[in-house]
């Protein structure tokens, strides 16, 4: 069996990681999109979502995750995709996502962009 756990840390009273398992599909995609409701809800200005054991998305997937962007951006904040493999990102790529979709390839990369210390 697959692992579709989907599982969040607070990295700081602004930012908060998603853990993806390895599909976002119909079986978990409602989960998604309350586990970043709830976050926005908690005033999380940055959701970092973490995609490295992903393996598989859905239209459903995608969308959950597209529904859910403006919202953060509305709060000054954003959702930020990464460790995304090839296929995830050409899957991103097709849907003509990549310039809208905030995409970073290392969690390095944005503990230094939101200044994060950990």
């Amino acid at each position: 069996m697959e692992n579709n756990n989907l599982n969040y840390v607070s990295i700081n009273a602004e930012t908060v990681k998603i853990i993806m398992g390895h599909t976002l599909d119909n079986s978990n995609v409602h989960e998604m999109v309350d586990m970043i409701t709830t976050l926005q809800e908690k005033d999380y200005k940055y959701i970092l979502v973490d995609m490295s054991l992903l393996t598989f998305i859905s239209s459903a997937g995608v969308g959950s995750i597209l529904g859910t962007v403006e919202t953060s951006r509305e709060n000054g904040g954003d959702i930020i995709i990464y460790g995304i493999s090839e296929n995830i990102k050409n899957i991103f790529q097709v849907l003509d996502l990549l310039d809208y979709l905030t995409i970073k390839e290392h969690y390095e990369t944005i503990k230094e962009q939101l200044q994060i210390a950990e």
